[in-house]
């Protein structure tokens, strides 16, 4: 595509007229949408300049910027990854848009993960075009998810509740009554024989052998700084324990 035309299809992506899914394969067959997102951070490098905010308010109490992972591109050394030891996560824009479609925990497939895959989009074709008006679908899936699924079960158990609960209450239903629903199925999903954990990092809520959610039994004993929860698998009888740093 020419760069008109390459400018025409991500806006398109980004207005709504384009899946999540048709726009990662286009950019796996067409490497002028990554040169063209790459020219844009480039020139922000050069002109050592800070990426400006899309105000995307998802709800009252919470507003994505999504600005962060974007501005390790102008400062690499600020990528927390280097404090671990690690590697920089990514040094292009290619690179930053895969690292964020295989993100384990909030694969793409997920509302998080699809969330934050369009929004470093976003961010970096408004730094061309303040008038885009974006479309709210993945904002609102987001929010959605955000107000069904209960704490200790945000991180792993994501993509679990969005494949195999979420999707049996088509978003045709009424909005209080589909909440309602989802919210019990997940209870009756992830059981629990005394209370839920309190997790120290992000839920690691585990499955049984079956692929089902193990059964929460409950805090085991701490050892020094670690956290350990006993759950146990329904389809063996086995327990397993989850351990976290504090």
């Amino acid at each position: 595509m020419n760069i008109n035309d390459t400018k025409q299809y991500i806006k398109g992506f980004l207005e709504g007229k384009i899946t999540i899914f048709e726009f990662k394969e286009k950019c796996e067959t067409d490497p002028s949408i990554y040169d063209f997102l790459q020219n844009i951070v480039d020139e922000k490098k050069r002109k050592n300049e800070s990426f400006d905010p899309y105000p995307f308010f998802i709800r009252e109490d919470y507003t994505l910027y999504s600005t962060e992972g974007l501005n390790y591109f102008l400062n690499p050394d600020s990528d927390p990854s280097l404090e671990y030891g690690s590697p920089r996560r990514y040094d292009s824009v290619e690179q930053c848009l895969n690292y964020n479609w295989h993100l384990c925990t909030h694969n793409v497939k997920s509302a998080s993960g699809a969330s934050r895959f369009f929004n470093e989009v976003l961010v970096m074709y408004y730094q061309i075009d303040k008038d885009i008006i974006p479309t709210r679908h993945y904002s609102d899936e987001y929010v959605f998810m955000l107000d069904v699924i209960p704490d200790y079960l945000t991180g792993d158990p994501e993509l679990y509740i969005q494949e195999n609960i979420i999707s049996l209450f088509p978003s045709t239903m009424k909005k209080t009554k589909r909440k309602k629903a989802i919210k019990a199925k997940i209870r009756e999903e992830f059981k629990s024989i005394k209370g839920y954990p309190c997790w120290y990092q992000s839920s690691e809520w585990p499955f049984g052998k079956d692929g089902k959610p193990a059964t929460y039994i409950g805090k085991g004993k701490s050892k020094g700084s670690i956290g350990r929860w006993l759950f146990m698998d329904e389809s063996t009888g086995e327990i397993i324990i989850v351990e976290q740093f504090d």
